[in-house]
């Protein structure tokens, strides 16, 4: 886990949980005390519930997770909402992965300035002189590739992120307008 992970993760978790929990305080008495009852088996206190069209969206105030819940055959049958704050970590942990992969990657194929005890074969890159119009100031095509190849993913990586914070700052807003 990189340490953008450790700090985003408890942002995130928090985020989330604040956006379900403010709607479903000011929600909470639009719901039967009986369909309530049945809906939290009698542990009240641990959910908050808000009423979705004719299902009940449960938010468990121990755990912070979700369910909508429905009514089936005279029981009610909650199953668990999927977060898309799991999507995002998850694309943010493949995204940091691949990120050091390639760095890692071309720090090998760039040596890092430090020599080798290994010896080359004769006639290896060290040996040749600099080919006629080497405009790449002796890098190889395919390290300029994988440049452009880490650079692609690390400018993806940023406007996804700068885009998820102007998403949260906006809900952010919203709800400091609403709260006034």
């Amino acid at each position: 886990m990189t340490i953008r992970n450790k700090y985003l993760a408890p942002v995130f978790r928090g985020l989330a949980l604040a956006i379900l929990l403010a709607p479903a305080a000011v929600a909470q008495d639009s719901v039967s005390p009986e369909t309530a009852d049945a809906v939290t088996k009698g542990q009240a206190d641990r959910f908050s519930l808000v009423r979705v069209d004719e299902d009940i969206l449960r938010v468990d105030r121990q755990n912070g997770t979700v369910s909508i819940c429905k009514e089936q055959s005279d029981a009610w049958r909650c199953n668990p909402v999927p977060l898309a704050e799991d999507a995002y970590l998850a694309e943010i942990n493949e995204l940091a992965g691949e990120v050091d992969r390639l760095t890692a990657r071309v720090e090998e194929l760039e040596g890092n300035g430090v020599k080798s005890d290994k010896q080359l074969p004769p006639g290896s890159a060290l040996d040749r002189p600099k080919a006629p119009g080497s405009s790449q100031g002796g890098r190889s095509p395919s390290t300029t590739e994988e440049d452009e190849e880490l650079e692609k993913v690390l400018t993806f990586t940023e406007s996804a992120m700068r885009r998820f914070f102007g998403m949260v700052r906006d809900l952010q807003k919203d709800f400091e307008g609403e709260a006034n």
